[in-house]
């Protein structure tokens, strides 16, 4: 019997136990599944919490990018809203601004404002710097955008589209009207010319072209023959522009033409090849660039009446030679030694503190800032320049009293240019810094841009010169050839050209490095005479401007570099 309640006993125990482990087992395994459970939640409220931030994130960006939207906005809307600003801001140190008041009052430029359309999720506010506009025409803009506790800033700066934009634009793709010479069997004289030539293609002008033997003489992009144009960089034209064989465009290429059938230029069907296009779709469509009336804009910054007279004034034929060490040697012989606007004559003279120099016409009246007769005689009674131009046995022709200017050498600075009527390269131009510095020149004429080609005629037809040789300009030990020009170059009414570009044996190659604007296009050679073309795009002028440099009439503000920086502000 006591066996019995000890086995009894032994095996109660044992259930109790085995039992108690279960519990155990049971109570473990619902507190790791609760554990489980616990951390799965503060997983997934995580991950919530992340995407939202994502979220967040990206939309601060969407927003700060509405902020430089909206001051553009404004900016096109109003052109002297580049004005207004912050001036406490520690970004707007060195800018000269003013908060706009009345009507006028933006929030944006003094906190967090409700970007449009996001339910007052997304809020916006900028900053300006304006102390480059004057000179330059740029804009700096900082934009911050801010979502939740999110805050992201980006850095614009924002300029007008402008002639610098391209490596080559041109208003009316053909022949200058006042280049026409009935001497040489052109189909018009310069008068008919200026009538019937003065319009773009699409707008009804007559070229010669396919075969049709009268009308505006067509200037076309070559590839055939062995000789093929290479545009290295964005070009566009207001017209129609015409190609033959298969000349390369390595940059955006764009016109204002809408085009026929979709496709945007006009091709030489006497010659084999089509033109290459490095981008997909062009030529592309776009607006006009109106071209202003002239450079007066210019003369402006050099009037001791209206503005600081920092800059440089000079009257009549003016030889200017650019010194790598930063500074000029100047002969101007119709300019009065004194004034306001007076940078002086002779070697080794500073750049201009405003970077601009004007050199305007012998004005009927001395002014004072002129001579009343030049300190050397004019050439062969009014037929040449008291510089000396023409050379000896030249064919060409410069008046006594124009306001030309002569220029060739190395820059150091940045510095523009401007002429009553011409600018003519008589050497290369370089860049002190090369192609990586901060060196920018602009030239900028009225009429002309264009490249000293001395030549002795050889042969004639009656009064026409049917052959000529090159001729080494005066004081110089070879002809001028395989030209260096950096540059941004302008010309208002008419081309950018080769002096007598018909005539003498090959220059060579033009090289050009910047940017060339011009009204009509110009010729640099014809036949076996002139140049070969090689124009590079100088990629600075994205973002920089030689001092000055004149706008298209009524062009739209855009950004031209953009930045992400660290937030501009905490909350």
């Amino acid at each position: 019997m006591s066996g019995m309640v000890s086995f009894v006993r032994n095996r109660l125990s044992s259930a109790g136990q085995e039992s108690g482990m279960a519990l155990v087992t049971v109570l473990g395994l619902g507190a790791f599944l609760m554990i489980l459970m616990f951390t799965a939640t503060g997983f997934a409220v995580q991950q919530v919490q992340q995407v939202r931030g994502d979220q967040n994130w990206n939309s601060a960006f969407a927003a700060a990018q509405a902020g430089v939207d909206d001051y553009i906005a404004h900016l096109n809307a109003d052109g002297t809203y580049w004005r207004y600003g912050n001036p406490s801001s520690s970004y707007s140190a060195g800018s000269t601004l003013s908060l706009p008041t009345g009507a006028n009052a933006n929030p944006a430029f003094s906190g967090w404002t409700a970007m449009p359309g996001s339910g007052s999720i997304g809020y916006f506010r900028y900053d300006v710097d304006n102390s480059l506009f004057t000179t330059q025409g740029i804009l700096k803009l900082r934009s911050s955008g801010k979502v939740g506790s999110k805050i992201r800033t980006v850095e614009v700066q924002v300029r007008r589209r402008g002639f610098i934009d391209y490596l080559y634009f041109t208003d009316y793709d053909t022949k200058d009207p006042a280049a026409y010479e009935t001497v040489v069997g052109d189909s018009y004289t310069p008068t008919v010319a200026e009538t019937k030539c003065h319009k773009h293609s699409y707008e009804g002008r007559v070229d010669k072209i396919n075969g049709v033997s009268t009308g505006c003489t067509s200037i076309r992009f070559i590839g055939s023959g062995g000789v093929t144009d290479v545009i290295n960089g964005p070009m566009h034209s207001n017209d129609s522009f015409y190609t033959c064989g298969s000349p390369k465009f390595q940059g955006s290429t764009s016109t204002s033409w809408t085009g026929n059938a979709g496709v945007r230029y006009i091709k030489d069907t006497s010659c084999s090849g089509s033109p290459i296009f490095s981008t997909a779709g062009d030529p592309h469509y776009a607006s006009l660039l109106t071209m202003p009336p002239s450079n007066s804009a210019i003369r402006n910054e050099v009037d001791p009446t209206k503005t600081n007279p920092v800059g440089c004034l000079y009257t009549g034929p003016t030889s200017i030679v650019l010194n790598s060490t930063g500074t000029m040697n100047v002969q101007s012989p119709w300019t009065k030694n004194g004034g306001a606007a007076y940078c002086g004559v002779g070697n080794n003279l500073s750049l201009p503190a405003n970077g601009v120099i004007y050199v305007q016409n012998v004005p009927a009246v001395a002014d004072a800032y002129t001579n009343s007769t030049p300190t050397t005689a004019c050439k062969n009674s009014g037929a040449g320049n008291p510089l000396g131009y023409p050379q000896t046995n030249d064919m060409g022709t410069f008046a006594c009293k124009n306001g030309d200017v002569f220029i060739e050498g190395t820059l150091k600075g940045q510095l523009s240019i401007a002429a009553e009527n011409n600018v003519i390269v008589t050497w290369h131009l370089d860049y002190a810094g090369g192609s990586s510095g901060t060196d920018l020149l602009g030239l900028m004429a009225n009429n002309y841009v264009e490249v000293y080609h001395p030549v002795q005629c050889t042969s004639y037809s009656g009064a026409e010169c049917t052959n000529g040789s090159n001729l080494t300009p005066t004081g110089k030990s070879t002809t001028f050839t395989n030209t260096r020009i950096n540059a941004a170059i302008l010309s208002v009414n008419h081309s950018f050209r080769v002096e007598n570009y018909r005539w003498g044996s090959s220059l060579g190659t033009l090289n050009i490095t910047g940017a060339i604007a011009q009204r009509y296009r110009g010729i640099v050679g014809s036949g076996s005479s002139g140049f070969a073309k090689n124009y590079v795009y100088d990629s600075r002028l994205r973002y920089a401007s030689p001092p000055k440099f004149l706008d298209p009439v009524q062009s739209a503000y855009q950004p031209s570099l953009w930045s992400e920086s660290a937030p501009a502000y905490t909350s």
